[in-house]
């Protein structure tokens, strides 16, 4: 029988002879310790069945420290990915918020969408985290909205982006003086596209049609 450091130890080489793999998948006492079945299931020579049955049994973190790992085979990261979808709903905001700063991709898609403002801001920080996701937070406008478009407005990486400023500006949930500050500092593309868009408020849309006109003046 061997210990919880001994175990750790031999799953840490990816070299690791399946026979030894093996012993441990069979030692009940090595496999009470979670971080033993969470090193099994990462592990590139655990037979796939055997990684797949681990997964079910993991803590969230250790859910989202697969997902996160580029070197855990793919079918691994998106069972921990579908297993942390399934726990969502039941996890506190504070959990949540952990998770979003940490998990990989394949988790991060739900996490994106999350309504409370304290989870979007982890969200904002994954390095994981590409434009494609930030526009399709931003372009949600359903109610209690307003304060997640506001972080995203003003994050030092993902606010300055031109793609993001327009769909925030022309998401119809935007708080209006945020609106008028961000119209102020937008680009020629940006206030057309508010103009051409459906979508804003007419306040916005006047007020982009001003900043526009005033832009082009004499051009």
């Amino acid at each position: 029988m061997r210990g919880e450091g001994e175990c750790l130890r031999l799953l840490r080489r990816r070299d690791l002879p399946l026979d030894t793999v093996q012993e441990i998948l069979a030692d009940r006492a090595a496999r009470k310790f979670h971080v033993v079945r969470r090193a099994l299931a990462a592990h590139p020579r655990t037979p796939r069945g055997d990684a797949l049955a681990l997964v079910a049994t993991l803590f969230w973190r250790d859910l989202a420290w697969l997902s996160a790992d580029a070197a855990v085979h793919p079918a691994i990261r998106r069972a921990a990915d579908l297993d942390l979808a399934r726990r969502l709903p039941d996890m506190a905001v504070a959990e949540r918020v952990d998770l979003a700063r940490n998990v990989g991709r394949g988790t991060l898609v739900y996490l994106r969408l999350d309504p409370d403002p304290r989870v979007l801001a982890s969200v904002l920080e994954n390095r994981f985290l590409i434009e494609a996701d930030v526009i399709q937070a931003a372009s949600l406008d359903r109610d209690g909205r307003a304060d997640c478009l506001a972080l995203i407005a003003e994050h030092p990486r993902w606010g300055l982006r031109s793609a993001v400023r327009s769909t925030i500006l022309r998401n119809p949930a935007l708080p209006v003086p945020l609106a008028l500050s961000l119209l102020t500092r937008a680009s020629l593309q940006d206030l057309r596209g508010v103009l051409d868009s459906p979508r804003s408020p007419s306040l916005v849309r006047a007020c982009a049609e001003r900043v526009l006109a005033e832009r082009t003046a004499g051009v």
